[in-house]
């Protein structure tokens, strides 16, 4: 057995956890409100009950295909909802930090709907968001360790993601630091190929920019002056109706020759009411009013022979319009509906014009900087490789220990590590996780040698491996333990418990060595009701939790018991 100290070693503390999850119409649950803890979560059932419901609900609420398929049968749509207590986690802070969230309360909570009919919403922390948001905190808050997995480990190309999973602080930031620089890189590359040209293909392209920035500089377009053409030509094609009613208001303000107008009648009134208020003040309001009225009537005359006078006709105008707003259009067409659009379109041209006909410079800069870029993130890669060969060289270690206490001491595991020379995203690293079978015969690719059960349980040491090292707070084994028994389920059992020290660790399982280890057991259950079979998640503490641990065990029922209890004493012991 491994001992505490090498779990230790992690620095891991559990601080971050999944506290609750709500499922609302998922498959056959109708409702379930499961709650957890710290420490290890163990999911037990009857084959078929519906044990994968943790692992379906998280899947999808952390950023997984949203298929209908999963809605309830008879029902609109499906909720899910759980809470993540981060708490001083910072990693799970610096992801809801990037993804602009409050986390204050030291609290996510992510909810997903799914329709009948595909489409779906996403909320953190009660604010919309899209499901690339929930796959990148799913990164950070729950690693899902499945059977699933077998196939991605028989793809070569899978294996340096596992061994720089194992890798964390360090080896971590070298590797983003290298993925920056190979970006950055690669759009040099790209820019630097643009920029590879014939001489006659640009001296065609200068011509066309010359002859665009000369028919857009003639122009010259200014901000706004479409809409203001637009308005002066429908005045000037509507001035004799525009002129005539502004001239009606003002002479029915101002009065005809022969007849006084609103203005003049307005000054009587007022000139006489201001008199009787000298014998009654309560007159003096409306007084002040009338002059008031007077005054602004006065102005608004003066409005509008302003305005009579600016549609004065002028001849040569409107053709003037008609001929800058036909230019205008002509360019609209061309380069941009918009006078910005256009105006972009004219600094773009002039940028361009400027590195077709400094090419030769350009070029000389462009593979400087190239060069210069691919170099650096050469002197990181050799670097990544170094931290993954002594990466390669603990994960060997640790999995053949896995190996060994799996009781599979004859098979040996190696990370097979060799340098292409070429910049990929990952760096220059081939990866490929080789096995052997005995002693003394060759390590071949996993694909080639491994059986099922063999790969089932090289996957499990992998996984036990990597997971000491994951830095996500969250570890969920969905029936990772297919196939294994006896003493095996012991030793497994034991690794789980101790794993879940550092992590919250959450175990669907078919063994009752496990389920007696668990410091929360919850059953899955099928049930049929008057609306079809439905399936119930329960917390069992006391008898039931005996009862199923003497389910699981099967044959003669007063020696389960016995055995169920004794194996209970032996869980709780080991979680002193």
């Amino acid at each position: 057995m491994e001992d505490d100290g090498d779990l230790a070693s992690t620095g891991y503390v559990v601080n971050a956890m999944l506290k609750e999850l709500h499922v609302c119409d998922l498959a056959l649950i109708e409702e379930a409100l499961l709650e957890f803890g710290p420490g290890l979560n163990v999911l037990t059932g009857e084959t078929g009950a519906g044990k994968t419901v943790l692992v379906e609900a998280l899947d999808l609420l952390l950023g997984g295909r949203g298929d209908s398929a999963l809605v309830r049968a008879g029902v609109d749509s499906l909720e899910l909802e759980a809470a993540f207590e981060i708490g001083d986690d910072l990693v799970s802070r610096m992801v809801a930090e990037v993804e602009g969230l409050d986390v204050e309360g030291g609290e996510i909570i992510i909810r997903r709907i799914v329709s009948s009919s595909g489409k779906g919403r996403c909320y953190v922390n009660g604010r919309m968001c899209t499901v690339g948001t929930l796959a990148r905190l799913g990164e950070y808050l729950v690693d899902i360790h499945g059977q699933h997995e077998h196939q991605r480990l028989l793809r070569p190309s899978s294996h340096i993601g596992y061994l720089d999973e194992y890798g964390s602080g360090e080896h971590g930031e070298l590797l983003m630091e290298y993925r920056e620089l190979w970006s950055g890189w690669r759009k040099a590359r790209d820019r630097l190929e643009k920029a590879a040209m014939d001489e006659d293909e640009r001296l065609r392209e200068i011509d066309l920019l010359r002859f665009r920035v000369r028919e857009i500089e003639a122009v010259n377009p200014l901000e706004g002056e479409m809409e203001e053409l637009h308005k002066e030509r429908r005045r000037m094609r509507s001035r004799e109706e525009l002129f005539s009613a502004a001239r009606d208001a003002y002479l029915c303000i101002m009065g005809e020759e022969d007849e006084g107008g609103v203005l003049e009648r307005l000054g009587s009134a007022e000139a006489r009411l201001g008199k009787a208020a000298s014998l009654d003040a309560d007159l003096s309001s409306a007084a002040g009013s009338l002059s008031e009225a007077e005054e602004r009537l006065a102005d608004l005359s003066h409005e509008l022979r302003a305005y009579m006078e600016s549609l004065e006709f002028e001849p040569d105008r409107l053709e003037t319009v008609e001929g800058r707003l036909h230019a205008l259009g002509n360019l609209a067409r061309k380069y941009g509906r918009e006078t910005a659009e256009i105006l972009e379109h004219l600094e773009r041209a002039k940028l361009r014009l400027v590195e077709l006909e400094n090419l030769d410079e350009m070029r000389e800069k462009m593979e400087s900087e190239s060069a210069a870029m691919e170099a650096k993130a050469r002197e990181v890669s050799a670097a990544l490789s170094a931290s993954r060969r002594k990466l390669a060289s603990r994960l060997t270690k640790d999995t053949n220990h896995e190996l060994k206490e799996l009781n599979m001491a004859g098979m040996r595991f190696e990370v097979d590590m060799e340098e292409s020379g070429d910049l990929r995203e990952k760096g220059s690293d081939v990866v490929e996780f080789k096995v052997s079978p005995g002693k003394g015969l060759p390590f071949r690719p996993i694909a080639r040698i491994a059986s099922g059960g063999e790969l089932s349980r090289i996957m499990l040491a992998l996984k036990l491996s990597l997971a000491r090292a994951d830095a996500v707070p969250t570890l969920v084994f969905d029936e990772v333990d297919a196939g294994i028994g006896g003493t095996t389920a012991d030793v497994l059992a034991d690794k789980l418990s101790r794993i879940s020290r550092y992590h919250q660790v959450f175990s669907i399982s078919h063994l009752p060595q496990i389920a007696a280890f668990s410091d929360h057991h919850m059953s899955v259950l099928k049930r049929e009701t008057a609306g079809g079979i439905i399936t119930e998640v329960d917390l069992l503490e006391g008898d039931r939790r005996v009862e199923e641990l003497v389910r699981m065990l099967g044959g003669d029922e007063s020696t389960a018991r016995e055995h169920a209890l004794a194996m209970l004493d032996k869980g709780a012991k080991a979680g002193d």
